[in-house]
């Protein structure tokens, strides 16, 4: 048998497990009361242990886009001072889930614009929902191209046609199981990717080892080659990107919705914060230490040439796959490649259920709640899961930068929902200064966004801040401040 038939036997196989566990989920809640009930069907019936919502959680950051390329690609291309772009700030907002979760779990409200729709009336969901349904199918759409590139050649096959695989196995569990399927199949999930990553910095270690070389593994931070220059090794991205980078994360990934979805499904505000807390040690490891450790391993096994990364690498997205080709032996890849596939459906599985999540539990449900039968809703909720996916796909169909997604995704969660969350919590705020403050934001940072991404934005921005390319979000996050400032009330 061929080594690409062994790859797709494992493929199917895979497959074949995680669809069916989302039709055992779906046939076990038949059984139940709660058959016919959505939110049980969005919040797994509010019953998640601290171990199940913390696997979910780090399942999903541990992902094959974030953990498995861009984490592993930030520290080939900036060293050891790479993390303060990802896991630093991601454990920062994991502290702030941790001491948050009690108050987050009071308020009773599964997603940010069933929240805002409690303080200040139902069409805030209404303006709060269609940004989260862009960032996360933006998220899932990365998440499932940087599947497609990196499993595609182990298939043997097109990388779209990889796409679709992906999208239809998603797809298909969470039409049937919804949000607890997703966590169901991210136990398992989180176990794959687990071992995957584990492997990969041990691989990438013993290659080091072998070749003499294992001295320079913390030396070698310092001729990354995207080292700003001037900045020491421990700031190598430069303080501007630095600052940059906790404006565009930290606001936006405090209120961001999958965690939250996650904190309000478990069973007590303990089971929460013990979910958290588990999330937060599984970040650290295989977010942080091991994507270190492979991304130092790469920069010794494939150093720059005068600044120039490697053309096989394709600027560091390709280092898994030089790795698995360069130094696994073929059983090997095939259990590599199945921790990739369940990296990248961890990641997609959660990035569909928010988008269906906002489409139609905060769109169209509130419309025809009293108009439909519950088991007609049911049916509307799979069906938007499915093409939450769907959606997903067409994004990844034509994207080729995890960078630039992962940014203005972000961006856009900081720009457009961090303050109508916090005017939720201020007294004398108005519906309207969180509406302007979310549509201002929006289109502010897609605007501020093109004129970047075309050059035009460079004339206005002092250097330290174009040097960054991600100005656009301090100017969407001005708009979205002004927005919040200019619709407030005027006493008389």
């Amino acid at each position: 048998m061929s080594q690409t038939a062994i790859y797709w036997l494992a493929f199917l196989a895979y497959s074949g497990l995680v669809v069916g566990m989302g039709f055992y989920v779906w046939w076990r809640r038949r059984h139940r009361k709660d058959a016919e009930d959505n939110r049980a069907y969005w919040a797994a019936s509010k019953n998640l242990s601290g171990w199940a919502s913390g696997l979910s959680i780090s399942a999903s950051m541990m992902s094959i886009s974030w953990s498995c390329v861009y984490g592993v690609q930030l520290f080939y291309w900036h060293g050891i001072g790479g993390a303060w772009l990802l896991i630093i700030p991601w454990l920062i907002t994991m502290g702030g889930f941790y001491w948050f979760a009690p108050l987050f779990r009071r308020l009773d409200a599964f997603s940010q614009p069933e929240l805002l729709a409690k303080r200040f009336g139902p069409r805030s969901r209404q303006v709060l929902a269609p940004a989260l349904i862009f960032v996360f199918i933006v998220w899932g759409g990365a998440e499932i191209y940087a599947a497609g590139i990196t499993i595609a050649p182990f298939l043997g096959i097109p990388v779209p046609a990889t796409l679709l695989l992906i999208a239809l196995v998603v797809g298909a569990y969470s039409f049937t199981g919804g949000f607890e399927a997703v966590v169901s199949t991210d136990k398992i999930q989180f176990a794959l990717v687990a071992l995957f990553i584990l492997i990969m910095a041990i691989v990438g270690l013993n290659a080091v080892a072998g070749m003499g070389a294992a001295g320079e593994l913390l030396s070698v931070s310092r001729s990354a080659p995207k080292h700003a220059p001037g900045a020491p090794w421990y700031v190598s991205p430069g303080m501007a990107m630095i600052v940059m980078t906790f404006l565009a994360y930290l606001p936006g990934w405090l209120v961001e919705t999958d965690v939250w979805i996650r904190l309000q499904a478990a069973r007590s505000d303990q089971e929460a914060r013990r979910g958290v807390a588990l999330a937060s040690l599984n970040s650290l490891v295989f977010v942080g230490i091991l994507p270190l450790l492979i991304g130092l391993s790469a920069l010794v096994l494939y150093p720059p040439v005068e600044g120039v990364i490697p053309a096989h690498l394709d600027d560091g997205a390709l280092i898994f796959n030089a790795l698995m080709r360069d130094y696994t032996p073929a059983w090997l890849n095939v259990l590599l490649g199945i921790g990739l596939v369940a990296a990248a459906m961890s990641t997609v599985d959660t990035c569909g259920n928010v988008v269906a999540l906002s489409a139609s539990y905060d769109l169209i449900e509130p419309r025809l709640q009293g108009k439909w039968h519950p088991e007609r809703l049911s049916r509307l909720a799979r069906w938007s899961s499915a093409g939450a996916i769907g959606l997903a796909l067409l994004y990844a169909l034509n994207t080729n930068s995890l960078q630039d997604i992962f940014y203005l995704s972000s961006g856009v969660l900081t720009t457009t929902v961090f303050l109508p969350v916090v005017a939720v919590f201020r007294p004398d705020a108005s519906a309207r200064q969180a509406h302007w403050a979310a549509g201002f934001g929006f289109a502010g940072t897609l605007l501020f966004y093109l004129w970047e991404s075309h050059g035009n934005l460079l004339q206005l921005e002092p250097q330290w801040l174009a040097g960054t390319g991600v100005g656009y979000i301090l100017f969407g996050f001005l708009c979205s401040a002004a927005g919040y400032f200019t619709g407030k009330p005027v006493n008389k």
